[in-house]
């Protein structure tokens, strides 16, 4: 019997009715003769609306109780999905990442999953039922709760595809798939029906809807991995796997498939060491991917909900820094990036000719990254995608 692995996204569950959808689309493919596990996210801004709550009641929130606060957002969307199709007469259960058998490192709010035992899961499909879990969390070795950050309900949904040995690991959400950009930002962006693993990974890692970490559990293990719409059935979205490729088209070309845009970053600029910034960095958890250091000033980037963190441990060693708010990345995802100095000379280029700023560069073999203040994001990106997609 086939097994499939379905992942439903915050927005696929932001209502009773929108449950009560998902659950149908389950139950049809139960009812096709598959074998089903659910993975659940939070209804719609459940996550957001916890932090806030945990934010308003103090300055930083300490992370172990964070975990234990948002990991109520994923039990009542699973036990709500599970009455759902029990309803509708569907065997379900649901059940949280402890019960699953997911068992994580200590690292509270950014834990790795070490290993998932799925006895429970393998026994309750053995009976025929639709299986529930609850995404973005597990339980450590200490047997402390804890979550797996941003998108952790990806990795939750393609680590079991993996261990379980699924045929299928579809990401279900409010989108149609991957785009050549954002389509909210780049109306002219297009979907795209298939990516390779890396592409997939950079443009998850720069702001496309799919957690980075996921595709690079997929990449690992050759998950094939479905992203569509939970809203429609006609839509076969993109599919995320190994492609082979002609050398003879690409040996040494450079080539620029998507844009990427992501918000929500602050800006920080301090004179000080490296090491005492790579303190901030590793105790924030943040990472090194958009960092610049001349030999006496550190200029880097910190996601939004990292902001108090970062702060705080500037003042604790006394550092003086300057902080740039409603920051954003435009990044040019492809092969052969890295050589690619004309692209950046035209897009400084326009930068300058439209007067923005490009606050830092960040260069990849696959990517190349603009940081600029967010009220550019969006000519920049226009730009990108009309002169070297289209």
């Amino acid at each position: 019997m086939m097994l499939v692995v379905q992942k439903y996204g915050g927005s696929s569950l932001a209502t009773p009715k929108h449950i009560q959808n998902a659950a149908q689309r389950i139950s049809a493919l139960k009812k096709s003769g598959s074998d089903v596990v659910v993975v659940a996210s939070a209804m719609g801004h459940t996550t957001d609306h916890l932090l806030k709550l945990a934010r308003k009641t103090v300055k930083v929130p300490p992370s172990r109780e964070v975990d234990m606060l948002l990991t109520a957002g994923e039990r009542i969307s699973m036990s709500l999905l599970s009455m759902a199709l029990q309803d509708l007469g569907i065997p379900a259960i649901s059940f949280t990442g402890s019960q699953s058998g997911i068992i994580t490192t200590n690292d509270h709010t950014e834990a790795k999953i070490i290993d998932i035992r799925p006895h429970r899961i393998l026994e309750e499909l053995g009976q025929g039922k639709v299986v529930i879990i609850a995404g973005f969390q597990g339980v450590s070795e200490k047997k402390e709760i804890t979550t797996l950050g941003r998108g952790g309900s990806d990795t939750t949904a393609v680590a079991l595809a993996a261990v379980l040995k699924a045929d299928r690991c579809e990401i279900l959400t409010d989108v149609d798939g991957l785009f050549s950009a954002d389509p909210r930002v780049v109306p002219a962006a297009k979907i795209l029906t298939q990516v390779d693993y890396d592409q997939a990974l950079e443009m998850a890692s720069l702001g496309a809807k799919m957690q980075a970490r996921s595709i690079e559990l997929a990449k690992k293990f050759q998950v094939n991995v479905q992203i569509s719409s939970s809203r429609t059935e006609s839509s076969s979205g993109t599919l995320v796997q190994s492609q082979k490729v002609d050398p003879k088209t690409y040996i040494e070309q450079i080539k620029v498939s998507a844009v990427a845009t992501k918000d929500g970053f602050h800006l920080f600029h301090s004179k000080t060491s490296l090491p005492a910034i790579l303190e901030i960095l590793v105790n924030a958890n943040l990472p090194l991917r958009f960092l610049s250091f001349d030999g006496e000033k550190v200029t880097f980037l910190t996601e939004k909900e990292k902001v108090p963190l970062t702060r705080s441990f500037f003042e604790k060693q006394n550092l003086t820094y300057e902080e740039i708010e409603n920051v954003s990345t435009v990044s040019v995802i492809g092969d052969g990036l890295i050589h690619s100095n004309r692209l950046s000379q035209r897009v400084i280029e326009f930068l300058k000719q439209e007067n923005l700023e490009c606050l830092l560069i960040s260069s990849h073999s696959a990517s190349l990254s603009f940081v600029v203040r967010s009220t550019g994001k969006t000519i920049l990106a226009n730009f990108i995608h009309q002169h070297f997609l289209n």
